[in-house]
């Protein structure tokens, strides 16, 4: 990677960091890739997603946090069992470049980019550990990113493979949005027949990441086998129109990727200026639903810091109340508009 000359570290400056990479001691670091920095030239949404705002990042990162409760839920080095059936393998915690939003700044940017990527030794250790979860089908390869780390997914395919109970694999990855020509396109066509089913998650926000390199990676994969699926957040001032997502959603089924998960943005002090009121996510959703096909709307989920359970939200169609959620062991939660928690959980 190319070093430029200086870079801002708080009010100082300091020389030899690598080329696209920003920190401080507090902020979640900014890092970004030749390919970002070009489209962000012509693109509002990109810069949103990927630059540094001074003057709304005033809270410090809270690297002992536990918001989704994974570290709570680590049975082995980067393997979480939270849900039941499935497994989430956090082979890396590097990505290619660093989103404003992202829900991991405990780990991914905080200076765990070496010691997070999985050793070959973590990712048997992980695997010995599902030997004995007959009851476990699924294992989802998440990060940070892991395509930043290709042997470690090369070796969690290739022992996966030798468990029968192991029938699903899925990857969650932004890399061919930020680094396309980096892909390693060669690796992945060895990979694809691990299993009966392969699934490509392509975490994707805004129709501006959708370039021709992208675009001409996604075929690539599609013809390699790899099941298609996207996932998006909302994300207040980027993709909060109906016709954002329209023209996001309608293109990604045109390309063959299915639509899977819309995220409300989850709700912690880093991220708060990206959330958006859910009564307006769910108007969205609602006009998006006479809008599109079934297979191009994806499923409205609301995650909410210190539970379980991705809970499906309802469209305008149905009456409900959406200041009252349960998660996935019954809990109760009151929520206010942004769909953080007011109440304590009520067993």
């Amino acid at each position: 990677m190319p070093i430029r000359n200086a870079v801002r570290i708080g009010s100082g400056r300091q020389i030899g960091w690598p080329e696209g990479f920003m920190s401080s001691v507090e902020q979640f670091a900014e890092k970004t890739t030749s390919f970002i920095r070009s489209l962000s030239e012509n693109s509002t949404a990109l810069r949103q997603i990927y630059f540094i705002d001074p003057a709304r990042e005033t809270i410090p990162m809270a690297p002992d946090s536990d918001v989704m409760l994974e570290k709570r839920m680590t049975v082995s080095k980067g393997l979480i069992c939270k849900y039941s059936r499935r497994a989430l393998l956090l082979l890396s915690y590097t990505c290619a470049a660093h989103c404003r939003y992202c829900e991991r700044q405990d780990r991914v940017g905080a200076g765990l980019d070496a010691e997070g990527r999985l050793t070959d030794t973590d990712i048997r250790n992980a695997v010995e550990y599902l030997r004995t979860r007959s009851d476990v089908s699924e294992v989802i390869f998440s990060g940070g990113d892991p395509l930043t780390n290709m042997p470690g997914l090369s070796v969690a395919c290739r022992e996966l493979a030798k468990l029968s109970h192991i029938r699903t694999l899925r990857i969650h990855t932004r890399f061919p949005m930020q680094h396309p020509e980096a892909v390693q396109l060669d690796v992945l066509s060895t990979l694809v027949d691990s299993v009966p089913a392969f699934y490509f998650s392509l975490h994707i926000d805004h129709p501006d990441e959708l370039t021709e390199r992208t675009e001409s990676v996604i075929h690539r994969l599609r013809k390699m086998g790899y099941l298609l699926l996207s996932q998006t957040v909302f994300l207040r001032g980027i993709n909060d129109e109906v016709s954002v997502l329209d023209a996001l959603f309608s293109r990604l089924s045109e390309l063959g990727v299915r639509p899977y998960y819309i995220y409300h943005c989850m709700p912690v002090p880093t991220t708060m200026r990206f959330v958006m009121p859910l009564k307006h996510e769910v108007e969205i959703m609602s006009e998006l639903r006479k809008r599109l096909s079934g297979h191009s709307l994806p499923t409205h989920i609301l995650e909410m810091p210190g539970t379980t359970g991705k809970i499906a939200v309802p469209t305008n169609y149905w009456e409900f109340d959406p200041t009252s959620a349960t998660d996935f062991f019954g809990n109760e939660f009151v929520l206010d508009e942004m769909g953080m928690i007011k109440g304590e959980a009520n067993q």
